[in-house]
């Protein structure tokens, strides 16, 4: 039986790309542990910076280091962004169906 070498919550990048190392936004949160595929352990990673999912090998990746601090207080800085993106989004969407709503009653 094969063991996982990542756990869920770690922080790893994909080296699927030459250029990874080189983008803080390519930096992936495990989110799930897959069954191995012939002796190959899967998992599920999250983007961080956009929350983007993929299934990936765990010779695609490599762990991340932990003197991240200042990529990983920017990420908390874009999602609370993003949060409140959705709530004004929301907001906007409810608005625009009550000004539907009074001129169907005209």
């Amino acid at each position: 039986m094969v063991s996982h070498k990542f756990a869920v919550g770690d922080r790893v990048r994909l080296t699927l790309d030459r250029y990874a190392e080189s983008s803080p936004s390519d930096i992936h949160t495990i989110s799930r542990r897959l069954p191995a595929e012939t002796n190959v352990c899967q998992y599920r990673v999250k983007r961080v910076g956009d929350g983007q999912e993929r299934t990936v090998s765990e010779p695609q990746m490599v762990a991340v280091k932990a003197d991240i601090r200042a990529a990983d207080s920017h990420f908390k800085a874009v999602e609370g962004q993003q949060d409140l993106q959705r709530v004004r989004n929301a907001r906007a969407r409810e608005r625009g169906s009550d000004t539907r709503t009074d001129r169907d009653r005209r």
